[in-house]
């Protein structure tokens, strides 16, 4: 691997975990949209560097299915459904507060670079910061969907979660046959558009995107 390579996934993952950040502090769909969209080019570029880097024309293949599932897909049929459904344009509020959110992140990036994960870097010992770095944005993507009470940013937040295990299993090293990522992809997006007619069907029901009218349900 090429000296340049670390420098270049620091730059690309610093700026997709600013996009995590970013997305909880959001108060429009249509920019969280966007700001998954962005951080999914930023995971197609990693893929496309590493592809050149290792000289896998595989990635090259994924980066390019990525951004278009990703990058392409993803954000169109979202766009498509906030202009559908009236008032999905703003966003449902966070459980805690935007200070309470901003320290309960900095907390989870403190846990990633603690002593208590420092034993988990034998996965990746040449780039121990970059793993702690990776493993930053799988919490804070994981503490969005507990912290959003929209069901929208709910299942954006599967998806950014989903870029940061990839973007972490890229610094594992964690490599899966070309036919299993193409299928993956493709059930990513087969589960987009399920997402989205579930998203129709709560909206018809209860009026709202939010997720506390779910909480009244009860078993009959």
């Amino acid at each position: 691997m090429e000296t340049t390579f670390p420098s270049i996934v620091l730059l690309l993952d610093g700026f997709s975990f600013l996009l995590a950040i970013l997305m909880h502090l959001t108060r429009r769909n249509a920019n969280l949209v966007r700001l998954y969209l962005i951080q999914s080019l930023f995971l197609a570029a990693l893929l496309i560097v590493l592809g050149f880097s290792l000289g896998e024309k595989s990635l090259l293949w994924m980066a390019l299915l990525t951004f278009f599932v990703k990058a392409v897909i993803a954000p169109v049929f979202f766009f498509r459904v906030l202009r559908k459904i009236p008032g999905a344009e703003i966003s449902a509020t966070n459980y805690l507060s935007t200070p309470l959110t901003l320290i309960v992140i900095m907390a989870l990036v403190v846990l990633s670079y603690s002593k208590i994960i420092i034993p988990l870097g034998v996965l990746s010992p040449e780039m121990l910061g970059l793993f702690s770095l990776n493993l930053s944005m799988v919490l804070t993507s994981i503490f969005l969907l507990i912290n959003r009470r929209g069901i929208f940013t709910q299942i954006v937040g599967i998806l950014c979660l989903e870029n940061s295990i990839v973007f972490l299993s890229t610094i594992i090293g964690v490599k899966q046959p070309v036919g299993l990522e193409i299928g993956m992809l493709f059930d990513i997006a087969l589960w987009i558009v399920v997402a989205i007619v579930f998203i129709s069907m709560i909206h018809t029901q209860f009026g709202t995107l939010s997720t506390a009218p779910l909480k009244k349900l009860t078993e009959e």
